[in-house]
């Protein structure tokens, strides 16, 4: 009798049971959580608080790109407080980017879509050609004016004349030229001739009178060019959209005018000279905050003439014979400046670059510093 709680106790003892779980809460008196040991606890300065300060001198450096300032104010936050989650991911992309790799790629990256416009040898050549023309134009001009009889006298002036202009085209280039200082000299000399010769029918001149303005003009037109390519050294698409913004606004002035009933002449001519002056100035100005090239310029005077057709084709194909020129003088005018905007529009992104600029460079890659290849560029 005495025996048999004792043997029912280590029955019940034997039984088997339900396995410990290894999430079961601990209570907390129990005797194995006062076993186990404490979680190591990461060794700081008592100042570790004071690193974050640090921390945000260091992100705000490595935004500006001063990439030093940034790894000396990281690596300060990472002596203060090693358990700092993002100050060593960023202090070694500050040393990757002072490495030669990174910094010839952020220079990539850096570099103007549109660079500048560097000399070439087309550019010489076509001033040569323009200015020789000028030249022996300003030489028979000359001998009109100073009453030379001989025809030999003609040609030998010319001669003289075209040689003067291909020499100091020459000589006067022999840094270099590039393309939109050729084209703003030989622009100059060409709006000069056609001032000059305005300038006969708004002044009413003749005779030696109507020669030397036509000399004049083109002398003095082609003195602005050569101060304007010097000291606002243009670019050859900023001077085809200056070019076309006189020569559309003369002729869209013109055909306008040719609507009214009246034979002034000399007020026609004048009012031409003011606008194409008008036209030249705004769109000189304008191209100075605007990146366009010569390509984009020929496809919307392109838009221009086609729009301008098509103005007076439709009315022409709508009214036939039977409506007056001046309807047909106003379409063609609203056909121009139709055609000029809508090419202007549908050509906004051609001067856009064909692929993006992209660098492959070596760099050290991952947290053990590897090396591999990195490519960098802008899409």
């Amino acid at each position: 009798m005495f025996l048999a709680p004792f043997v029912l106790a280590v029955l019940v003892a034997a039984q088997p049971g339900s396995p410990a779980r290894d999430d079961a809460p601990v209570p907390p008196d129990s005797a194995v959580l006062r076993t186990m040991p404490s979680p190591p606890l990461v060794e700081g300065p008592p100042e570790a608080c004071a690193a974050e300060s640090d921390y945000l001198a260091g992100f705000d450096a490595l935004v500006r790109g001063e990439d030093a300032q940034a790894v000396e104010s990281l690596e300060r936050v990472q002596e203060a407080c090693p358990q700092h989650p993002y100050a060593p991911e960023l202090a070694r992309l500050a040393r990757a980017r002072l490495t030669p790799g990174g910094r010839l790629a952020q220079e990539t990256l850096a570099r103007p879509v549109v660079s500048e416009e560097g000399t070439s040898r087309g550019a010489r050549a076509s001033l040569t050609i323009v200015q020789t023309l000028h030249g022996i134009t300003q030489g028979i001009l000359l001998c009109e004016i100073a009453g030379c009889d001989d025809s030999r006298a003609f040609v030998a002036v010319s001669l003289l004349g075209g040689g003067a202009g291909a020499a100091a085209a020459l000589l006067l280039t022999q840094g270099g030229l590039t393309p939109g200082q050729a084209a703003a000299i030989n622009s100059g000399t060409v709006w000069g001739f056609g001032y000059g010769l305005a300038s006969i029918s708004s002044f009413d001149l003749d005779g030696d009178n109507a020669l030397a303005s036509v000399m004049v003009g083109a002398a003095g037109f082609t003195g602005l060019g050569v101060l304007i390519a010097e000291f606002g050294n243009p670019t050859a698409g900023q001077v085809s959209l200056t070019n076309s913004g006189g020569l559309w606004a003369g002729v869209i002035a013109g055909l306008l005018m040719a609507t009214q009933d009246t034979n002034e002449t000399r007020t026609f001519f004048a009012i031409e000279q003011v606008v194409v002056g008008g036209g030249l100035i705004s769109m000189a100005l304008l191209s100075r905050n605007l990146d366009v090239s010569r390509g984009r310029m020929l496809l919307i005077d392109s838009g221009g003439i086609l729009g301008g057709l098509t103005g007076l084709s439709a009315l022409f194909l709508l009214l036939g014979d039977d409506a007056n020129s001046e309807v047909y003088l106003v379409g063609t005018a609203t056909g121009v400046v139709a055609g000029l905007a809508a090419t202007a529009f549908l050509t906004r992104n051609f001067d856009a670059p064909d692929a993006p600029a992209v660098t492959i460079v070596p760099a050290a890659m991952g947290r053990h510093g590897g090396m591999g290849l990195a490519m960098l560029g802008q899409f």
